[in-house]
């Protein structure tokens, strides 16, 4: 989702609020963190709420403290069409995202059934990250959320295992020939200093690519809890002070990322769909099937 749509979302008019949108789902369930209301009974459903309440326990334990006045309202439509319908006629946005919406005023966010898993977990992390990261820059309004979409794993005694750090195939697929030449610093730069700049360069799939990069650097989680405690490290920016070092050193770290998400960009599409798997058989032979990597940076284990 862009910024514009965020911003349009966040100070959208009371008059079209005035029904109630949740009567129009015939099926409502509350979980330890969510209300999830629906169109239908389906299978799909199950597998949602089950994902959602342990993704937030596991931001909690592996990321940062996931506060927040639980619980979130979800709409699930059964299909894209309907989504998308909801937010042209109800919500009044002419060109509506393919996969899920977070309206931050009214705490709930709207998908469909198969938007798959890494929707739901880009969705969930836009309320924890506009209430726990108050001091995120701006870039990591949707950077943060970004990255925790493309992911694989299993459960575990009831609890979430998971890999992460996978590059998304259709964002590598948007970013199209400027993969190679996104420029870092316009990446991540205050919007109010890049007026100018390159739009391919002021986008979600180019944030969710610094987010990537901070974890193969082993720095991602460091830059989380850097910015919940408030600390630069005496760094102008949270970005370098995660990889301890200032921007003239990290450019030719950041060009050798982008060299080798090229090199591998065959390979890299035809990753599958974010996947969380019945138990950790399952899951080998997942991984095995779709030569899935799960190699993680010794600083992000």
């Amino acid at each position: 989702m862009t910024r514009a749509l965020i911003y349009c979302l966040l100070f959208l008019p009371m008059v079209i609020w005035s029904q109630d949108f949740t009567s129009q789902f015939p099926y409502h369930k509350q979980t330890q963190y969510f209300d999830f209301y629906y169109l239908r009974e389906s299978p799909r459903i199950s597998q949602i709420t089950r994902f959602a309440d342990g993704f937030v326990r596991l931001v909690n334990r592996d990321f940062f403290k996931a506060d927040f006045d639980y619980p979130i309202r979800v709409l699930v439509f059964e299909n894209r069409e309907q989504f998308k319908q909801f937010l042209i006629e109800q919500l009044h946005i002419p060109d509506p995202p393919n996969f899920g919406v977070y309206v931050y005023r009214y705490k709930f966010f709207a998908t469909y059934e198969d938007s798959g898993l890494g929707t739901f977990a880009h969705e969930i992390l836009h309320p924890l990250v506009e209430r726990d990261l108050p001091d995120r820059p701006q870039w990591a309004m949707e950077g943060i959320p970004t990255f925790f979409e493309k992911f694989y794993g299993y459960w575990q005694n009831g609890e979430l295992v998971a890999y992460w750090g996978y590059q998304n195939p259709w964002r590598i697929q948007q970013l199209g020939d400027n993969l190679a030449m996104l420029d870092l610093k316009t990446a991540v730069a205050d919007t109010e200093q890049t007026q100018a700049s390159s739009a391919v360069e002021r986008t979600e799939s180019s944030w969710r690519m610094v987010s990537v990069f901070l974890w193969q650097q082993g720095r991602f989680k460091r830059f989380l809890n850097l910015v919940a405690t408030h600390d630069k490290a005496s760094y102008p920016t949270y970005f370098e002070a995660a990889m301890e070092m200032p921007f003239a050193k990290i450019l030719p770290l950041w060009q050798d990322y982008l060299n080798d998400v090229v090199a591998h960009h065959t390979s890299i599409l035809l990753l599958p769909a974010s996947t969380i798997l019945d138990d950790q058989s399952e899951f080998n032979t997942f991984v095995q099937a779709n030569d899935v990597p799960l190699a993680q940076p010794e600083n992000e284990k």
